[in-house]
């Protein structure tokens, strides 16, 4: 499967391309985190990478919540 966003294949186990949300460009993106030992379970990037968007362990770069759950975004919109 692709990533709708870089256009890299998933399953290679590489991290997403995309810098930043264009409609959230304040809230920086968090890496996967570094302290894991395996690749995310849900879109395979490695510890230290970017998630592909849409991936459930993606964590907000404002509240550190759970990205696709989480209200900053709602808020960003909003403004």
């Amino acid at each position: 499967m692709k990533c709708d966003s870089c256009q890299q294949e998933m399953k290679n186990h590489v991290g997403c391309t995309l810098q930043a949300y264009s409609d959230t460009p304040d809230i920086p993106r968090v890496p996967y985190s570094e302290e894991e030992t395996q690749d995310c379970h849900d879109c395979l990037v490695p510890p230290g990478a970017l998630h592909h968007p849409g991936c459930d362990m993606e964590r907000c770069g404002k509240c550190h919540g759970q990205l696709i759950t989480c209200s900053c975004l709602e808020e960003m919109e909003d403004d």
